[in-house]
């Protein structure tokens, strides 16, 4: 049974089907066509020879040059058909690679954008991901390609079979015996192999990452600092290694197999021609006929083996393609409901956090526990707490990046499940302490927030000028056409900080109702970091926003604080409240103001911002 689904192809014929129909149609038809030109050429060099040992001596008629030219023609016919058929099947195929390939690509794409957050802080998703991504491409198309040989040398081998049944059905039988162990053989060895790489996917991966650090922009300036290079190189070398000993392991055993099979079958095989050549000796076939089994001897020994082989490698191929189906086949946890409500615009009462607990998936340990809290429209809120209190768990579950385990988050006091995940989304704005930089132009970098925009929409440039990046930008060799990564030709590379305003432009150019910051300003100095904040009113002014910050310069600024501490919210109210309240938010604010105070005592630009 396992091997009957093995050789299931329905879903792979599906997928070429739907990326290139009429390259399929191409193709099927060549390979019919293809597999009758052997057999009809060795039947007409059949007539050929019995004709040229005609016995003319008891006939009034001599060889007919005509007939034998006739003959011939329409052999050298069928041999350019043959050609002109491999020239468009190899294009065909060609068409068919590119096409297959970015199609299973886009779907793999697809895929993981409709995944949820949730999968990519999995490490079994990552295996499940990595093999699709390796087997997606190729698998299809292998499929058809070996199922388009199959066709065609299983065609031919039938029609060989077909000639030998007229001189004898044992010998068919005697082939086809001795081949049932070499098929065998190859089965297993399929299964060992997808085994085998389903149990080195993570160390797949891991060698990949290790390349990646040595060969990539992103860890060039560390590996030279620190010079460790040559360990990485070494820890790759030796995953590999270990890789290599398994298949090595395999391999060996497989191949002794196949030699021993295969002989058998070779002595079957050439066992039954010695009995074809018998009966020619024997004068009970004539020559022609001779010729006619011994051409179709060869033909179906010639085709035997690789129907053979495209049975097992169908078997193994659908085995790896199941992978696919594997990756295609996960479900959501955060999905749509089936009828969704309308998002309110604009909101009236605003975002309310209702006694909320929250723990990740596949572990025990409370990240959040029963938190309320309520953002108004228009109301710049502050979530402050020590690192690792929930603060950014928190901005994952406003975005329903993941659901609460208990509680509820409304926006008018309608739950976010019963939104479409893509409306709420829109409604957000979003910049975390890891912004993307992305190596597109920085059009286009600040057109991803508001990707429906056409690329000369003003609003980007009002957004980089707001963001204070516009001067920058406008000074690269294309201007805001400059592809942002020196690894491409003509290409710009910008500073943490400069990234960091590129990032914040891209949240502002977005229509939405909340504005959610992670550490908006980390990579700005503190007179950057002051100047925002004063533009910021601006830009939030009718909208909501939620700021999260380790510096209180920047935290003071709220209408109105929130403190976590182990994932519970200890404290609320404005900066003011906060300090009379002589809490955790007024230790945290007195020791920072403090070393801001020592560090830049000869400054005023610090002292201005506390003040």
């Amino acid at each position: 049974m396992k091997f009957i689904d093995g050789l299931r192809i329905d879903k792979a014929l599906r997928f070429v089907w739907d990326a290139a129909p009429q390259w399929t149609v191409l193709s099927t038809f060549l390979l019919i066509v293809q597999s009758v030109i052997p057999l009809a050429t060795l039947y007409i060099f059949k007539f050929v020879v019995d004709h040229l040992t005609k016995d003319y001596e008891h006939s009034s008629v001599g060889i007919d040059f005509q007939y034998l030219a006739t003959l011939i023609a329409v052999a050298l016919g069928l041999a350019v058909i043959g050609s002109l058929c491999n020239a468009l099947m190899g294009y065909a195929n060609e068409m068919q690679t590119h096409l297959v390939a970015d199609y299973m690509q886009r779907l793999v794409q697809a895929k993981s954008i409709d995944m949820d957050l949730a999968y990519y802080e999995h490490s079994q998703f990552y295996d499940k991901l990595h093999r699709a991504q390796r087997e997606a491409p190729s698998r299809p198309l292998r499929i058809i390609s070996g199922l388009t040989a199959l066709a065609l040398n299983s065609l031919t081998l039938l029609g060989a079979f077909a000639l030998l049944l007229m001189f004898n059905w044992a010998v068919v039988v005697a082939v086809l015996a001795a081949s049932i162990p070499v098929l065998i053989y190859r089965i297993k060895y399929a299964e060992a192999l997808y085994q085998l790489n389903r149990e080195k996917t993570a160390s797949e991966r891991l060698s990949r990452y290790f390349n990646d650090v040595i060969t990539t922009a992103e860890n060039a300036k560390e590996v030279r600092a620190f010079g460790f290079g040559p360990v990485i190189a070494h820890r790759f070398s030796e995953i590999r290694l270990m890789i290599r000993a398994s298949l090595h392991r395999i391999s060996a055993q497989a191949y002794r197999k196949q030699f021993i099979t295969e002989s058998t079958a070779a002595l079957a095989g050439y066992g039954a021609l010695a009995f074809i050549a018998y009966a020619a000796v024997q004068k009970s076939i004539t020559l022609g006929e001779m010729v006619m089994y011994f051409g179709a001897f060869q033909v179906a020994i010639g085709s035997l083996r690789p129907t053979l082989s495209g049975l097992a490698e169908l078997y193994e191929n659908n085995l790896f393609l199941s992978t696919l189906y594997e990756f295609f086949d996960v479900k959501k946890s955060v999905s749509d409901p089936a009828q969704p409500k309308e998002m309110p615009r604009p909101w009236r009462s605003g975002l309310s956090v209702e006694n909320l607990s929250f723990h990740y998936p596949d572990t025990d340990r409370l990240i959040l526990h029963n938190i309320a809290m309520t953002i108004r429209p228009g109301e710049i809120v502050a979530l402050v707490g020590r690192n690792g209190s929930g603060k950014t768990t928190l901005t994952k579950l406003l975005c329903r990046l993941y659901d609460p385990d208990k509680g509820r988050i409304t926006i008018d006091d309608i739950d976010l499940r019963d939104f479409k995940t893509g409306d709420l989304r829109r409604e957000i704005s979003v910049i975390y302490q890891d912004f993307g930089r992305y190596h597109m132009t920085a059009r286009e970098n600040i057109l991803l927030g508001r990707p429906e925009f056409e690329a000369n929409n003003p609003a980007i440039v009002i957004a980089a000028q707001w963001a204070g990046i516009h001067d920058k930008l406008i000074a690269l060799p294309q201007g805001y056409d400059t592809v942002m990564s020196r690894t491409f030709a003509d290409g710009a590379e910008l500073s943490i900080g400069q990234w960091q305003k590129l990032a914040l432009a891209r949240a502002f150019v977005r229509d939405s109702q909340l504005i959610l910051l992670d550490e908006p300003t980390s990579s700005l100095d503190a007179a950057a970091e002051f100047e925002f904040f004063e533009k910021f009113r601006d830009m939030a002014k009718g909208r909501s926003a939620l700021i999260i910050s380790h510096r209180f310069s920047t935290v003071r600024l709220a209408d109105r604080i929130y403190v976590l501490e182990g994932g519970q919210l200890i404290e609320q109210g404005n900066h003011d409240e906060l300090i009379a309240l002589d809490g955790l938010y007024a230790h945290l604010y007195r020791q920072q103001a403090s070393y801001y105070q020592k560090e830049s005592q000869p400054a005023n630009s610090d002292k201005a911002v506390f003040s």
